[in-house]
């Protein structure tokens, strides 16, 4: 008994490295955002992709191994019986438990493609990846050009502007620019979630997504592209709407305990 308890804590301190660079507050919040999204969470195969990205990223940015997971498992067990103590039936261990091995199972198949080759973005098929189009968009800095156009208009936007409260304009502008980019054919240096996961929260409909198309196409243009340009970007992007729109406020899903979904009221 004494051995086991030397070895848990061997390999449970072994992974508190993972995390002694990182502000504890910033940690705290990301972990138990990420408990309350798979405690919502109806269908997983919804954040599948960005469970697959956070496979990679673990292996890639925290050196996290396959065979590191039956420890987190244990310690995250642990974790929860010792937090809600009686409440933690057999019932709620064996759903907690099954919850962790079908998340474990997306992000290791990710990490053991990832540790064969170098990571390269294969989540765009032959219906939202348009490998030539950067280049004649004219390459990144027009893509950051039009972007911004766009977001200086939908800030300001009575009914889109609501989602878009308290947001960093400039953090929004690079990260939209990482991600089409990368769609348009140049290098990916997106790093985040997957549209669906970002905006699994929000209450998006498809007259929202329509007046946002119209906003996107005229900052197109108003860059001087030409309307072939922008339909084939717009083709890029509209294959990520799907993820996006809802058909009711009850298909959202909340990241995090508490957390209200978000919903604009139409002016």
């Amino acid at each position: 008994m004494i051995s086991e308890k030397i070895s848990t804590r061997s390999r449970l301190y072994f992974f508190a490295n993972y995390f002694t660079s990182g502000n504890i507050v910033f940690l705290n919040r990301k972990f138990s955002n990420l408990m309350g999204t798979l405690k919502n969470v109806k269908h997983l195969e919804k954040i599948s992709d960005s469970l697959e990205k956070m496979g990679e990223r673990h292996i890639h940015n925290y050196g996290a191994q396959v065979s590191h997971f039956p420890a987190v498992k244990q310690a995250l067990l642990i974790a929860l019986e010792q937090y809600h103590g009686e409440r933690f039936t057999p019932e709620l261990k064996s759903a907690w438990n099954n919850v962790y091995d079908e998340v474990a199972a997306i992000m290791k198949q990710a990490m053991e493609q990832a540790d064969r080759r170098k990571i390269q973005r294969t989540e765009f098929d032959e219906d939202n990846y348009d490998p030539r189009l950067l280049e004649e968009i004219g390459g990144p800095d027009v893509v950051t050009r039009i972007h911004r156009r766009f977001y200086d208009v939908i800030f300001d936007e009575p009914w889109l502007g609501q989602f878009f409260s308290g947001r960093s304009k400039e953090q929004l502008i690079e990260k939209q620019t990482q991600f089409m980019v990368g769609a348009f054919g140049g290098p990916n240096a997106y790093m985040g979630d997957t549209p669906a996961f970002v905006h699994m929260h929000m209450y998006i409909t498809d007259e929202m997504a329509d007046l946002r198309e119209e906003i996107l196409k005229k900052a197109i243009l108003d860059e001087g592209l030409d309307e072939g340009i922008a339909e084939r970007w717009l083709k890029v992007d509209h294959a990520f709407r799907e993820g996006i729109v809802k058909k009711s406020i009850d298909e959202c899903v909340m990241k995090c305990p508490g957390q209200m979904p978000l919903a604009a009221k139409k002016p």
